[in-house]
């Protein structure tokens, strides 16, 4: 409770101190950014816009019927100066309907100056000389600063701010210069227009734009337009303002005594940048007033996180206490505790959910395990049942081998042989396992005993990969399932009746047996009964039967593996046997 109230009052006492000394800091911050974000906003569409005049331009200059008009005027009389054509005002007319950001159109050359949508009111070579530098920049754009210009027609005439965008005609056929530039006026106010629109709702920022030079080409008051940065900002300001180069910059300004946060950030089309300004004195009007509501605020947390603290102190070391209790409970093997969750749902109540699922969980896993112990119990003693002791068979059949070949009786010479082999892979060394080679030699020795003593005639083929002789199998899987095939496959055939056995590797699957007859076969819901222990005719099969089998596959090797039957009624039989790879 103590360490709470500390780590609680602590940070709450300290940041009533200090707020006055960072809310000042804070304020700055959080305007700048918002300053810069403008900034980018401002730069990013005044980018877009100066792009679209871009295109407006190269539109008119890529137009060949525009290009042939000019070409011709161009070659006019120079005497005449002033150059006219309807046909040329009502194609660029068409062209720049769709644009009203647009106020004119003209084309100048070192002869010529070509009327477009309007007329220049001075439009002496003095006047047109400045454009005619854009020659010197081949097939780039130039722009123009703001001036204040006159456009005059039949009808009437107009005043208004415009900056100019100017680019060199070439011809379409070869791309050679014409010595034509084409000047496109755009007014300013819709660049006032679109930056401030970013500004419109904060009274403590301004935001205008300069050329390359440091002149304004867009301002608030239109009285500064065209006139050099310095007039609103000081010498130090243009300075750094020109010095800022490429990208974004921030700077604090003192200027006639009042403190400024200045941001600037050069645009990607051209040379101009958008300056915003930031006059401290406004933002920090409110600093003493957010200072008291802090202060409120801290008194009200500081009530506040003592009631708390007692409730939190309370409702975290109960539920805990209880849990060690129910965990205690279950070290001690009581496995039939549980948490009651309350209904407020809590992160107390989902780990008391999750400790009940984690025991029951247990419980049934234990007798799980208990379950399968027994069964492998029982399938180990199904086994050995199956299984007649060779240590002392195998020690009494060695002397009637011998005896019976000082008699002469060859026959049953051979089959104890076959019978003593049989039995020696069957003891083994006491594993569960032997390997591929020792289990096919078991079957043909069953299989060689068996044409002793019932004398049949079956055929018998055994293939085997050399790969998969040293593999191991868990043993005794093949002669139950030929033992079936014998006594029930063929019935009272006496030939044509043939066994194929194969064992070979699966890629990806592991170690594959197949157990194929040609015999009578049967149906479906019979052959699966062989897996569950349901011999023919509905009784239960004696010996190692083929549910036997498949339950040991599954005790040694895993649930995923074991025997699968296939049989048609009247075509065979194919037992199938998937085990793994064990070496």
């Amino acid at each position: 409770m103590l360490l709470l109230f500390l780590f609680s009052l602590t940070p709450l006492v300290v940041m009533g101190i200090i707020s006055f000394s960072i809310s000042k800091s804070t304020i700055n911050d959080k305007v700048t950014e918002y300053s810069e974000h403008l900034l980018n906003q401002t730069a990013d569409n005044l980018d877009t816009r100066l792009g679209i005049y871009k295109d407006m331009m190269m539109q008119v200059l890529n137009n060949n019927e525009i290009v042939g008009m000019l070409r011709a005027l161009d070659q006019s009389d120079p005497a005449r100066y002033d150059v006219d054509s309807l046909s040329l005002t009502t194609k660029l007319s068409t062209i720049v309907a769709i644009n009203q950001d647009v106020q004119s159109i003209s084309f100048v050359s070192g002869k010529h100056y070509i009327k477009g949508i309007y007329r220049w009111s001075k439009r002496t070579p003095k006047e047109v000389a400045p454009f005619l530098h854009t020659l010197e920049d081949g097939s780039n754009f130039r722009w123009y600063p703001t001036r204040y210009g006159t456009y005059v027609d039949s009808l009437n005439t107009q005043s208004t701010h415009v900056f100019s965008l100017a680019k060199q005609l070439y011809k379409t056929s070869d791309d050679s210069p014409l010595g034509i530039v084409a000047v496109l006026d755009i007014r300013e106010d819709v660049i006032k227009e679109l930056v401030s629109k970013a500004v419109n709702n904060n009274r403590d920022l301004q935001s205008f734009v300069v050329d390359g030079r440091g002149n304004l080409v867009t301002y608030p008051d239109n009285q500064w337009i065209g006139k050099n940065v310095s007039e609103v900002l000081g010498q130090s300001g243009y300075e750094k303002i020109i010095g800022s180069g490429s990208g974004e910059q921030r700077f604090p300004l003192i200027h006639k005594g009042n403190h400024l946060i200045v941001n600037v950030k050069k645009l990607h089309t051209n040379d101009w940048m958008v300056v915003n300004v930031i006059s401290k004195a406004a933002l920090y009007q409110d600093s003493s007033r957010l200072l008291q509501v802090i202060l409120i605020i801290a008194v009200v947390c500081i009530a506040f996180s003592i009631v708390t603290a007692i409730l939190m102190a309370n409702s975290i070391t109960n539920p805990i206490l209880k849990m060690i209790r129910l965990m205690r409970q279950v070290m001690s093997g009581e496995l039939s505790v549980r948490y009651k969750a309350k209904s407020r749902h809590d992160e107390f109540d989902v780990l008391g959910n999750n400790f009940n699922y984690m025991v029951t969980r247990i419980d049934e896993l234990l007798k799980a395990v208990y379950a399968e112990q027994d069964q492998k119990r029982i399938a180990e003693l199904k086994a050995l049942q199956a299984q007649i002791n060779p240590h002392f068979l195998y020690n009494t059949l060695d002397i009637i081998k011998w005896t019976a070949l000082i008699q002469k009786a060859n026959n049953a010479a051979e089959m104890v042989s076959l019978l003593s082999r049989l039995l020696r892979i069957s003891l083994g060394k006491g594993e569960e396992t032997v390997t591929v080679e020792e289990e096919i030699e078991h079957v043909q020795c069953y299989l060689g005993i068996q044409k002793f003593r019932f004398n049949f005639n079956i055929e018998t083929v055994v293939e085997m990969d050399q790969e998969v002789k040293s593999l191991r199998t868990p043993k005794l899987i093949l002669q139950p399932i030929v033992e079936n095939a014998i006594m029930h496959a063929f019935g009272e055939r006496e030939s044509g009746g043939r066994i194929h056995i194969r064992c070979f590797k699966v890629p990806g699957e592991g170690l594959r047996f197949e157990v194929e007859d040609n015999g009578k076969g049967m149906e479906p819901a019979l052959a699966r009964g062989l897996l569950t222990e349901q011999g023919f005719g509905g009784e239960k099969s004696g010996g190692i039967g083929l549910a036997n089998v498949d339950e040991r596959i599954k005790l040694i090797c895993g649930k995923m593996y074991g025997i699968e039957i296939r049989s048609e009624p009247g075509i065979g039989t194919v037992i199938r046997i998937r085990l793994p790879l064990m070496t």
